[in-house]
């Protein structure tokens, strides 16, 4: 019986990684969030366009729930970045309304704009002054929960 050999094999990444130069994990971080936040701005804008896009939605009321929900989606995506739970909690609130109303094929437009308007709202308040919104959010969430639909037609019952 012939004796064992033992091979030590590094692969590529464990040679790279003992490279010196680079970054520790911190510094990425770091660099990761001053990246982002200079990238807040134009963020917001184009939670603001959406925002827009869903106002003109809740106008026309032709438009299929999909159109809703994609938009609704874009604002959660954009908010989630920034960490901006209140707009985040709205947003997702919205798409879960969208998904009842068009797993359903119906409609209810007043509640999507009252969506839109506290989306609003959490958008043009500082985020100091964000803590008074809770009840706000939590109100939508209501009203999502609360959707009733009979016979394709959405209603929110009487409270």
């Amino acid at each position: 019986m012939s004796d064992a050999e033992i091979f030590k094999v590094r692969n590529r990444l464990a040679n790279h990684v003992a490279e010196p130069g680079g970054m520790t994990a911190g510094m990425a971080g770091s660099r990761a969030a001053r990246e982002l936040a200079a990238q807040q701005g134009k963020s917001y804008e184009a939670i603001g366009e959406a925002l827009e896009t869903l106002e003109w939605l809740c106008q026309d009321k032709s438009a299929p729930m999909d159109s809703v929900y994609d938009l609704s989606t874009t604002v959660l995506d954009i908010a989630g970045l920034f960490d901006d739970k209140p707009l985040c909690r709205a947003a997702y609130s919205l798409c879960e309304l969208a998904d009842k109303l068009r797993t359903r094929g119906a409609a209810d437009w007043a509640s999507i704009k009252i969506h839109v308007n506290g989306m609003r709202l959490i958008c043009n308040t500082p985020e100091a002054d964000r803590a008074g919104l809770t009840a706000m959010v939590e109100g939508l969430w209501m009203l999502t929960e609360r959707l009733r639909i009979d016979d394709g037609d959405a209603e929110a019952p009487a409270a």
